[in-house]
């Protein structure tokens, strides 16, 4: 019974919504009559008071708008002269519209913020909406994105940092030195774990890794993730370093800090060639790194 009621409520509140926002039958009198002569005349700057050729235009009062109907009547009723008779009917619309002071303002208010269009495939009167461009779509989007996956990040980083903070908690809970002295303690995260070694000293906790060092656990180094570190920043790098920043990127001068030691080595080869001592076998002689010449004995047979 509830249900139903709840679906009566609504059905009622969309009906007062469709009557609210539909346009009276005078409004849609003024609608078709402006894009009438605006059509008719070719001329956009075209509205009653100009159609009437009232002398004070949006200035004259109801009084002097029926008067100047009366005027006009006498050249543009088509009892006088048949070809008038569309114009004319124009005219009296326009009069009737006008010298009412409710109408009036309404059609003032649509001459000033603009008339609705006439929609062919809907069959009536609609405002024309503004559809937003393809790289206003895009930009919304990324920077939506963007936001999105900053937020998740940040998310993410208070969960690291809650959850070691419980696990310090734990552990200094169980510290019988009160933060004063060293306490060493068995973690282990499961019955099969053979678990790992955690210090307290003075209120810190240190894990023991297994080449025997103590890292020190603890959220001061833990930094919160900015700007840079989401989609707006990160993604527009990774497409610059994977496409045209590849071009840009100067190669480390690897072969210019092996020449040196290559020439150095060359050198002292060499000097170490003109240390040694020359030996020439056609004249059985040696010349040693000081200059002196050394010559070889002949042996007597």
């Amino acid at each position: 019974m509830l249900g139903f009621r709840w679906r009566v409520w609504f059905c009622l509140l969309i009906g007062l919504f469709s009557i609210a926002y539909a346009f009276t039958t005078e409004e849609l009198e003024m609608f078709q009559l402006q894009n009438e002569i605006v059509r008719v005349y070719n001329n956009k700057d075209l509205d009653f008071y100009k159609l009437l050729k009232l002398p004070k235009l949006k200035d004259s009062t109801s009084q002097e708008i029926r008067k100047n109907l009366r005027k006009l009547s006498k050249t543009h009723h088509p009892d006088k002269n048949q070809k008038y008779r569309k114009l004319y009917e124009r005219l009296s619309l326009a009069t009737k519209l006008l010298e009412n002071d409710s109408h009036r303002k309404t059609y003032d208010y649509y001459l000033k913020n603009g008339f609705p269009r006439y929609d062919y495939s809907k069959g009536g009167f609609h405002f024309s909406k503004v559809q937003p461009k393809t790289w206003f779509i895009a930009g919304f989007i990324y920077v939506a994105c963007g936001l999105i996956h900053l937020i998740i990040l940040r998310l993410q980083n208070d969960g690291n940092k809650s959850r070691i903070n419980r696990f310090l908690r734990e552990v200094r809970a169980q510290d019988t030195s009160s933060g004063l002295g060293e306490k060493r303690l068995l973690f282990k995260q499961g019955a099969d774990d053979e678990g790992k070694e955690i210090i307290v000293r003075l209120g810190d906790v240190y894990a023991v890794q297994p080449d025997g060092q103590e890292a020190l656990i603890s959220t001061k180094d833990i930094t919160s993730p900015g700007v840079r570190d989401c989609l707006l920043v990160t993604l527009p790098l990774w497409i610059w370093r994977t496409s045209i920043g590849r071009l840009f990127v100067t190669e480390k001068p690897a072969a210019a800090s092996v020449a040196p030691k290559s020439e150095e080595s060359s050198k002292e080869k060499e000097k170490e060639k003109e240390k040694s001592p020359r030996l020439d076998p056609k004249k059985n002689t040696m010349e040693l790194p000081n200059g002196k010449v050394l010559h070889s004995r002949k042996k007597n047979l």
